[in-house]
């Protein structure tokens, strides 16, 4: 009894916990100004910071994943919330590239650790007999997390410009609050020998759907994170062919504000609809996520300048509201398929997939940006985009047969 009260307190606060921890709010809203105007970095600085802290938590990810599967999900996560209030507090405090660079790699690894915190989740409903929520719990973390960085992105400008600080504090701030509150979250079933039934083989190394899985998510990610950063530099640069550079920045600003709106809508639709369409997410969000780019390369040919920007407004938004749902039904398939006792890999895995993705989208697009005009890599984009959405069917297909074969 007393481990069902406490599942029941965990669930009410989990979602509002992983919304406010989910990253460093109003560090990853002003990074590029807190990385050039306060600690002095110039642009190639700040790419090396981001690839080589990216490379330290690709490769450090085997090491810390068989560690991790010695000391369990509780520990892990109380691990992962520590590394990032450390990387908040050196990245504030440090005064060279090198303090810099050990500060957002403590960040990078530190979401290896707390990623297990979705895991220690589902075993949780698990316990009570609960899975199907985790959805519903997730989805609200993911409504919580789009509002606040919708406010963030609204406010972090003014905050730096009263002192550019700022923001950090109260990233530190957020952190020592929740890591007191990390400090009581446990996993039940490291305590309690939980008898659950999964669909899927105990023989994950011989099935197809989790290599396609993989590289449905990987190449998905990697196409949103790379397609936002070219599709808001395209949107800048055909702004500045019409209006003035403070003009430019007032109206870049409400399309980035209107992109985080989207999400927070998407995610409060999908919430509802989740059960109706769930076999279905694969194919609907490719096929949004292409329609984004497609709909961005229209604007970007229209000559009238009103349609111009509203097909690419609209394209932008679709970017973004596409990724919180797929990435909330892949880690869904993950847990419910496979038995428990490969989760941790699993859902490590995944994130590599996706570090993975970007890192290779981003080299190919800069590959093509040295040679071609912007404009070329959408175009590559989109086709790339494209690829994704029969990849989505295939998986589609592979699920669909696993699950009606273990049923």
């Amino acid at each position: 009894m007393e481990y069902y009260s406490y599942v029941d307190r965990f669930t009410k606060i989990y979602p509002f916990l992983k919304g406010f921890t989910d990253d460093l709010l109003f560090f990853i809203a002003i990074d590029t100004l807190f990385f050039t105007i306060v600690k002095g970095l110039s642009v190639s600085e700040i790419s090396l910071l981001t690839a080589i802290s990216s490379l330290f938590a690709i490769l450090g990810r085997l090491v810390f994943l068989k560690l991790i599967s010695r000391i369990g999900n509780t520990v892990s996560v109380r691990i992962g919330m520590f590394l990032l209030l450390l990387s908040a507090i050196v990245m504030t405090l440090g005064t060279n590239f090198w303090v810099l660079l050990l500060g957002k790699s403590l960040y990078e690894i530190a979401f290896i650790f707390k990623d297990m915190e979705i895991v220690l989740l589902k075993n949780n409903l698990s316990y009570i007999g609960q899975e199907k929520q985790y959805a519903k719990i997730v989805n609200k973390s993911m409504v919580i997390y789009a509002f606040l960085t919708f406010i963030v992105a609204l406010s972090s400008g003014v905050l730096f410009n009263i002192h550019p600080y700022l923001p950090m504090f109260l990233c530190i701030f957020i952190c020592i609050i929740a890591m007191f509150f990390y400090l009581f979250l446990k996993d039940v079933s490291e305590k309690k020998n939980l008898s659950i039934s999964f669909v899927g083989s105990s023989k994950i190394g011989k099935s197809n759907s989790l290599w396609i899985l993989f590289l449905c998510y990987g190449l998905f990610f990697g196409l949103i994170t790379i397609g936002i950063q070219n599709s808001k530099l395209l949107i800048q640069y055909e702004l500045a062919n019409i209006y003035q550079t403070a003009i430019v920045s007032f109206y870049l600003s409400l399309i980035i504000a209107l992109s985080r709106i989207s999400r927070l809508v998407s995610m409060v639709i999908y919430g509802k609809i989740y059960e109706r369409i769930k076999e279905k997410v694969p194919l609907i969000f490719t096929t949004l996520l292409c329609s984004s780019f497609l709909l961005i390369l229209i604007g970007y040919f229209c000559p009238n300048p009103f349609f111009k920007f509203i097909c690419m407004t609209f394209g932008f938004c679709f970017i973004l509201s596409s990724r919180d749902p797929f990435r909330l039904y892949m880690q869904d398939v993950i847990l419910t398929v496979f038995p428990p006792e490969y989760h941790q890999r699993l859902i490590s895995y995944t994130e590599l997939a996706r570090k993975i993705g970007v890192t290779l989208c981003g080299f190919l697009i800069s590959m093509i940006l040295f040679r071609w005009s912007l404009i070329c890599s959408i175009w590559v984009i989109l086709f790339l985009s494209l690829c994704e959405v029969f990849i989505a069917v295939y998986l589609y297909r592979i699920l669909n047969t696993l699950k009606k074969h273990y049923k």
